[in-house]
């Protein structure tokens, strides 16, 4: 071989092994998947906007659920991440919290959960042996308002999964209300705005939670990854990049109208951590 073709190899090898590095050094911004929502499109911006302000490569991850997410933020293999309130309480102690969208009071007042049934008027009906010929229908065992919040308080009032007749992880809040509404089930959890903008018929609310405050976003502790800087950078972002608000507020309703991201507030204590 030629001393010219040796040397463009050794050029072509070397650049092959810098994008590989590149790669390798890109932070990762993550979140879960959910369905009829495109995450990835939601989270794009934030990324496009970190990327611009840290000077390095942001690529976007989707993971199957909150669950996952969380784990991958914890392994290494995500950076920054969008979760949901049961995700963020998870990892929390494992990682930096970031700031949270700011939403407009009225909105966040919406963010429930409810607890609605056919046929039974009180959850102590269900606590006395009125659960065992039932159907209970849920979001997803880390669901916030379809899931891991109306469980305690199902638990609160002496009533485990097992109790009822059969248990439906539906995957959304609008499925859940379907199969409500179709009687496949005869008590649901879900999301207040939801069932509130089709209620349905026959149907009576046995309970309703507190509001409940969004997750804020979570980075991961690593020296590589400045999170003081990034919280920083969240907090400028709506001033230069509107359409990273923008887009979160797409992919998460209980984002509201907010427009800008501030620092979370200790708004969580007294939330249960997660489902048993």
């Amino acid at each position: 071989m030629s001393t010219m073709r040796c040397a463009f190899a050794a050029l072509m090898l070397s650049l092959g092994l810098a994008g590989h590095a590149a790669a390798n050094d890109a932070w990762v911004v993550g979140t879960y998947a959910y369905p009829d929502r495109d995450r990835a499109a939601a989270v794009q911006p934030l990324a496009d906007y970190l990327a611009a302000r840290s000077g390095r490569a942001v690529v976007v991850r989707l993971w199957p659920s909150p669950s996952a997410l969380v784990e991958a933020l914890a392994s290494g293999d995500a950076d920054v991440i969008v979760p949901n309130l049961h995700a963020y309480l998870q990892g929390r102690e494992r990682a930096v919290t970031l700031p949270v969208p700011d939403v407009p009071p009225a909105q966040a007042a919406r963010y429930r959960s409810v607890i609605v049934a056919r046929g039974v008027a009180r959850l102590e009906d269900l606590a006395d042996g009125g659960a065992a010929t039932r159907r209970l229908a849920l979001v997803g065992r880390d669901s916030a308002t379809g899931g891991f919040v109306p469980l305690a308080r199902l638990r609160e009032a002496g009533l485990a999964p097992g109790d009822f007749a059969d248990v439906m992880y539906a995957g959304s809040h609008e499925a859940v209300l379907t199969a409500l509404r179709d009687g496949r089930v005869d008590v649901a959890a879900l999301a207040v705005d939801v069932y509130e903008a089709a209620p349905v018929a026959g149907t009576g609310e046995l309970w309703r939670s507190p509001p409940l405050p969004p997750g804020p976003l979570l980075c991961r502790k690593a020296d590589a990854v400045p999170c003081a800087e990034i919280a920083g950078w969240l907090l400028d972002a709506h001033a230069t990049h509107p359409q990273v608000m923008a887009a979160l507020r797409a992919g998460w309703p209980e984002f509201g109208d907010a427009t800008r991201f501030v620092d979370a507030a200790p708004l969580f204590d007294g939330l249960p951590d997660r489902i048993d």
